[in-house]
């Protein structure tokens, strides 16, 4: 079974309310068994929602910091939505290890699913993610995937 970031699916599930299109992915995922999913849905934040950056944490491990309290997720008006992006992680995890998930695919510099371990990532975003530190916790292989978004 495959973990798939639900936006890379063609949900409209983004902070902006958009999907994103990776069509390298369909290749990838063609007669394949995946399970697509969005934590910060699952965390209890809509869409469209603010955009959330990290504060305080330390490059390449945003999402370790965030999960050990040394940093924190806020909108530009200043909420922090921490706890909604850690709620939402712990469920798309319990979810994929429920269903047998060897691999994951997730969508590239976000604050849940980035997984950029060597920097190379054009423009701004978290080389981990929240999700990702977890999923990386429990030993599941993930590869990030490069896609801009579409319209609503």
């Amino acid at each position: 079974m495959i973990l798939v970031s639900a936006c890379l699916a063609g949900q409209s599930v983004r902070y902006d309310g958009r999907k994103s299109h990776a069509p390298q992915l369909w290749e990838i995922l063609k007669d394949k068994p995946f399970l697509a999913l969005c934590p910060e849905l699952l965390g209890g934040l809509a869409v469209p929602r603010p955009p959330a950056r990290f504060e305080g944490a330390g490059e390449g491990q945003e999402g370790k910091d965030l999960l050990a309290g040394k940093a924190r997720l806020v909108t530009p008006d200043g909420q922090d939505v921490s706890r909604a992006f850690i709620k939402g992680a712990e469920l798309v995890v319990a979810a994929a290890l429920r269903a047998g998930v060897t691999h994951c695919y997730l969508k590239d510099r976000s604050p849940s699913c980035g997984f950029d371990p060597f920097g190379k990532n054009p423009g701004k975003g978290p080389r981990q993610g929240v999700l990702t530190a977890l999923l990386e916790e429990h030993g599941l292989e993930i590869t990030e995937i490069r896609a801009p978004a579409w319209p609503r």
